[in-house]
């Protein structure tokens, strides 16, 4: 079990967690939240890795950037493969994992056209390797973006689009947020576990937003 924090600690605006750290009034924090979100990474990458086997067994053609959509267990799965062959090759891919705590009343039309422009730049950035997405209870939604070096965020960042997802459109829609990111511990066809080496919170609950970070595995 982790301390609470009495009198938290900010680096550049932003809260310093330890590794097992709680924080009252946060539950969205607390480290058995990774561990629920880690599940759902890991059956994320199960879809990557199911359709990366089709196409190589030649079961499935699949074009760069092609859209696929499909509904299992009563919800949508959504995948985006920009590139198969560095998907399947790459010995260590890294990983941003996505989950929000979405706010029941606002309608999410803006939210969704962000995301489908979000999506097409991703040819932009060519060390974005795939995107998928699964559909959660209480219409919540769960991403994940495989890239092939930790650099590739820093250029993702870039996008107006995904600026503005994050400054105006996150605190709209969402009472909270949790970005994983981390890497995998080998190629697709090995069956990889991921990692998780941080995780950044944001609070939009009160009249400013709260953030903090954690860093759970050396980088």
């Amino acid at each position: 079990m982790g301390s609470e924090r009495t009198q938290v600690g900010r680096v550049s605006g932003t809260v310093a967690l330890g590794p097992d750290e709680v924080v009252s009034g946060r539950p969205f924090v607390a480290v058995e939240k990774t561990a629920m979100d880690l599940e759902i990474l890991h059956s994320i990458l199960s879809d990557v890795r199911g359709i990366a086997v089709e196409v190589e067994e030649g079961v499935r053609q699949l074009e760069p950037y092609q859209k696929l959509a499909w509904r299992a267990g009563g919800y949508t799965h959504r995948l985006l493969v920009c590139d198969s062959e560095r998907v399947t090759s790459h010995p260590g891919l890294c990983v941003v994992g996505f989950f929000g705590d979405k706010r029941p009343t606002t309608d999410p039309w803006d939210l969704e056209e962000a995301n489908s422009e979000i999506v097409a730049e991703f040819a932009k950035y060519p060390g974005i390797l795939a995107y998928a997405s699964v559909e959660l209870p209480m219409g919540h939604w769960a991403n994940m973006v495989l890239h092939d070096d930790p650099i590739d965020t820093q250029f993702w960042r870039t996008s107006k689009m995904h600026a503005k997802a994050v400054e105006s459109l996150s605190p709209k829609h969402y009472f909270s947020v949790r970005i994983h990111n981390g890497h995998l511990t080998s190629s697709i066809f090995d069956r990889p576990r991921i990692v998780i080496q941080k995780t950044k919170y944001f609070d939009y609950t009160g009249r400013e937003a709260w953030r903090a970070e954690r860093t759970l595995a050396p980088g």
